[in-house]
């Protein structure tokens, strides 16, 4: 029995060896076709800890970097849009400075174009980035603003205020009382506000309508550090702009409702107004400046440190191509010889023996 276990022991040693040789000819083969080290944390021994915590660094650089690029094209959007807006205020502006001081233009004029800058703004207020609203805080998922012909919305609620101050006169409005219809209990400041008697008339109901947290939004630039920034579409450089635009587009009603006079005070009243937005939206466009250079400095620091990162891994996975492809030649060398000698031997019968035994 023992000799017949010592008669197979050659052929099996034989077959561990060659299936030995093939793989670890696999694996030089694929080491020299990646440039990489099979196995570099078994390869590296005790030092396999610093190679884990350079993939995790290069992970949170690159986590960092996204967050920061992603956050500046947010802002980037939003920057675009308030320039947008900025210039339709400056184009009614100039309008109604004109009238002011020259009277060419009518006040049928005036209203229109102030009608279509506040569908203008209003759209703009609904930029979307990447599908999220960026004007809406945190409630991303839905547009915050109102359309500015909606049933209960901006235009409407204008009319409502306007009806109910002339129904509560009596007449039409003049200067001597226009301003209950701008700045009175339930006037059109009352809207913008959110103190209006009737809460379907205030702003966060017929203009704005996110359901954000109120709070600012948040990025992370590191760890345990953030940028903060606020512009939604309820805070004042929106605001001032649109309760300005609102004033004006009552210039189209007809004189049952307001008179020359009133008319006049309104469009005085509303440049104010308008001239106060754009301050607040040159205001708001400098902080954003300031939010999108840090996240650009964050963004690049990060990618420098990632390339960094990036090149130390490499250098401790990488493998020696060089060595490893004069192994692969060797090794195949051997392992061509071998299954030449396993041929051999396989072909090897009694016959081959007996000439020796019978002479």
């Amino acid at each position: 029995m023992s000799g017949r276990i010592s008669s197979l022991t050659p052929p099996l040693q034989q077959q561990y060896m060659l299936e030995a040789m093939q793989t670890q000819l696999n694996t030089l083969a694929a080491e020299v076709s990646s440039g990489q080290k099979a196995n570099p944390a078994a390869s590296m021994g005790n030092d396999a800890a610093s190679l884990y915590q350079l993939q995790t660094e290069a992970n949170q650089q690159s986590t960092l970097q996204t967050t920061a690029t992603t956050a500046g094209n947010r802002l980037t959007a939003m920057q675009d849009a308030l320039t947008s807006i900025a210039t339709a205020a400056q184009s009614v502006s100039n309008a109604t400075l004109s009238a002011t001081t020259a009277n060419d233009q009518s006040d049928s004029t005036i209203a229109t174009q102030a009608s279509s800058t506040l569908s203008q703004v209003l759209n703009l207020l609904n930029t979307q980035y990447d599908g999220s609203a960026v004007f809406a805080g945190d409630a991303t998922n839905a547009l915050p603003m109102q359309d500015a012909s909606a049933p209960g919305g901006p235009l409407a609620t204008v009319n409502a205020v306007l009806n109910a101050a002339v129904t509560a006169n009596g007449g039409p409005l003049t200067s001597a009382n226009v301003n209950t219809l701008l700045t009175g209990p339930n006037g059109l400041a009352s809207v913008f506000s959110n103190t209006n008697g009737n809460p379907a008339l205030n702003y966060n109901s017929s203009f704005y309508t996110a359901a954000d947290d109120g709070k600012p939004t948040s990025v992370m630039i590191g760890l345990n550090q953030t940028v903060q920034y606020s512009v939604k579409g309820d805070q004042p450089a929106f605001t001032d702009l649109l309760q300005g635009l609102s004033m004006l587009t009552m210039l189209s009603a007809p004189s049952t409702q307001l008179d020359s006079t009133a008319k006049a005070a309104i469009v005085q009243q509303a440049n104010t107004l308008i001239g106060q937005a754009q301050n607040e939206l040159t205001a708001t466009q400098g902080q954003l400046g300031a939010v999108q250079t840090q996240l650009q400095q964050v963004s690049d620091a990060q990618q420098t440190a990632s390339t960094n990162t990036t090149a130390q891994i490499a250098s401790l996975v990488g493998s020696d191509t060089t060595a490893d492809s004069e192994q692969l030649s060797s090794l195949q060398t051997q392992l061509e010889a071998s299954y030449q000698v396993t041929a051999l031997i396989s072909q090897l019968t009694l016959s081959h023996y007996l000439p020796t035994l019978t002479g």
